[in-house]
């Protein structure tokens, strides 16, 4: 059996090792600015942009706004005249056209303008929508008019991003092509390619979310830090029945 100063020192090392999770914090907070994963995962698979349909179907969500988005208190918040608002943009896919005399009301049809291009009720159809000499009007849109605003407006060339969305890029991809991983979760300061589509070399690729995962940031050494507190609880009581059976013993 051990001795009491054997003991003791059990006891002591025990002790110390106790906190290991808590010592894993506190390395990781100095190591200076936080960085972590974000909790999305993406992909950048080839794609085909002639595609009217597929460019349509993938992307006039970007494009498009639904009227009944008004009722959110959040999205209302930004609009001057929403109820009001709400109504002209309804009332427009139905007859084709609705009189604007509200002056907040055009404020926001204006605003609208500047971020979307289509209207939409049920996401089956959707309507380009202008507003002059104070009348909105709407006409419905086919996938090929859609397609054309998408290649527009979201796709970007690989030349046009920041050295740091190319690299992300090239991350991203590089992952989407490997056989290990399936996609890329950037770190919290990488920033991603600013349009949906990147174009490189003649192929299209969508940048895209593929999967979401739960991340609570623990710091790397964290696993490390419980199997030091395990041991220290485990040296502890050894320690401490060591030092019993030996003042049992006398």
């Amino acid at each position: 059996m051990p001795s009491d100063r054997t003991a003791l020192v059990l006891v002591l090392v025990g002790l110390l090792l106790v906190p290991g999770p808590a010592y894993a914090f506190a390395l990781d907070d100095l190591g200076g600015e936080e960085r972590h994963r974000n909790s999305t995962g993406y992909s950048a698979a080839e794609i085909d942009v002639s595609n009217d349909t597929v460019l349509a179907d993938r992307y006039v969500d970007r494009l498009s706004f639904r009227p009944s988005s008004l009722e959110y208190r959040h999205v209302r918040e930004e609009f001057r005249a929403p109820n009001e608002t709400r109504e002209a943009l309804e009332t427009t896919m139905i007859d084709g056209a609705a009189s604007v005399d509200s002056d907040a009301v055009a404020a926001d049809l204006r605003q609208l303008q500047r971020n979307y291009t289509y209207l939409t009720a049920e996401y089956d159809m959707y309507y380009a929508f202008s507003l002059a000499d104070d009348e909105l009007t709407t006409t419905v849109v086919n996938d090929s008019e859609i397609a054309s605003v998408v290649r527009e407006r979201l796709i970007a060339n690989y030349s046009s991003l920041s050295a740091a969305e190319q690299r992300t890029f090239r991350k991203i991809r590089n992952a989407t092509v490997s056989e290990e991983a399936y996609d890329y979760r950037p770190w919290s300061d990488e920033p991603l390619p600013h349009a949906p589509i990147v174009e490189r070399e003649g192929t299209y690729y969508a940048v895209e979310v593929t999967s979401h995962t739960d991340d609570f940031n623990f710091p790397d050494g964290l696993l490390l830090g419980l199997v030091a507190a395990g041991v220290g609880v485990v040296t502890v009581l050894v320690g401490i029945t060591t030092l019993g059976y030996n003042r049992w013993r006398s």
